[in-house]
């Protein structure tokens, strides 16, 4: 199938950002956009995928799950509580992708087209010339929503991987209240490894296991050697394993390849130890309204939201102390108040967050 010629925006990429661009503006009552949103793979993926991330204050974002209490382990030591000011929270993408999905096909005015590469991009009069495996088109604007790619985790000071699926087993060996972000955190050779536990029920859980290595490891999570410590040995059924890699440690700031093209997606700069793919999705949700408001007023979108550079600072410090000594972070979790930790851990912390922890490594 052949893009369509000329378009006032294109939206490379299905995604999260992508789809919930293209949404806002199919649902938009202001001036109808001639938008094309095209995706690589067969068909958007993100129905298949589920993302986890800490809500601060009142939610804005409607979770399938939350958990009132949060958990760490390491080395026989464990640290936990209430939450004090939000939640941790799941959502599943199928809810999403389905809202998104009905929204464009009955929009006139905005085109999904899936199995197409973006061969080029170059810089014209009025817009960008876009040459794609269906055929050529221009756009005043382009929006490229792509995660990171090779290149970017080849640079990265570290790679994070996770191996995620949903698990039942035939016997209570969840506690439901509480979500597990760190289990047995621990280091193999040069990595940091863990487990992330969000109970559904007593017998249903989406697990999550971590590795934490420069990029020239080669190694990939155990996910099925730490699912038989975590349920025992019992049973389990586990569900489509769903794969990441996301860069940590980079500058949030991209390039700009040709002169109206608008980069929303993430570069690795948040250093998230818990939930790194959770904190892109809240990023590109929080973005999505701002970049639809800057598009029908006939500005530029914006750019992702940037990690604030204390907190940058104080992630790196907290994952070189645990790279020296895992049981650490226990000791920080009893000493940084309120969920300072959680948020740290995360990716999200704000000023005060890296204030508190700097206070506490010292």
């Amino acid at each position: 199938m052949r893009v369509r010629a000329d378009v006032e925006l294109l939206i490379i990429g299905a995604g999260l950002a992508g789809l919930a661009l293209a949404e806002r503006l199919a649902l938009s009552s202001h001036r109808r956009m001639r938008v094309e949103l095209i995706e690589q793979a067969p068909a958007p993926a993100i129905g298949r995928r589920s993302w986890s991330w800490y809500e601060q204050g009142r939610p804005r974002a409607a979770f399938d799950a939350s958990w009132s209490r949060w958990a760490m382990s390491a080395r026989g030591m464990s640290a936990g509580r209430p939450f004090s000011d939000g939640r941790y929270g799941l959502m599943r993408g199928e809810r999403i992708a389905a809202s998104a999905l009905a929204a464009i096909e009955a929009s006139p005015s905005i085109s999904l087209h899936c199995g197409v590469d973006v061969v080029s991009m170059r810089a014209v009069a009025g817009g960008v010339e876009v040459e794609t495996s269906g055929g050529s088109l221009r756009a005043r604007q382009v929006i490229d929503t792509r995660p990171a790619g090779a290149d970017l985790l080849a640079r990265a000071p570290w790679v994070r991987t996770g191996v995620r699926a949903e698990v039942r087993t035939g016997s209570a060996v969840f506690e439901t209240d509480t979500a597990l972000l760190v289990h047995a955190l621990r280091k193999e050779g040069a990595a940091i490894c863990f487990e992330t536990v969000l109970p559904l029920a007593p017998d249903h859980a989406v697990v999550e296991a971590v590795r934490i290595a420069g990029h020239h490891d080669a190694a990939r999570p155990d996910f099925e050697g730490a699912l038989a410590q975590l349920v025992s040995g019992a049973k389990a059924d586990i569900g489509l394993r769903m794969r990441s890699a996301s860069p940590m440690g980079l500058g949030d700031h991209w390039s700009i390849p040709v002169g109206r093209v608008r980069h929303a997606a993430s570069r690795g700069a948040g250093l998230a130890l818990v939930g790194a793919p959770g904190r892109d999705a809240r990023r590109a949700l929080q973005w999505a309204d701002p970049a639809f408001r800057a598009l029908v007023e006939g500005r530029s979108p914006p750019a992702l939201q940037a990690q604030s550079l204390a907190a940058r600072f104080a992630g790196r410090a907290l994952l070189a102390r645990m790279a020296g000594n895992p049981a650490r972070l226990m000791s920080l979790a009893g000493r940084v108040p309120g969920d300072g930790i959680v948020r740290m851990a995360g990716g999200g912390g704000t000023f005060i967050d890296a204030m508190r922890l700097f206070r506490a490594l010292i």
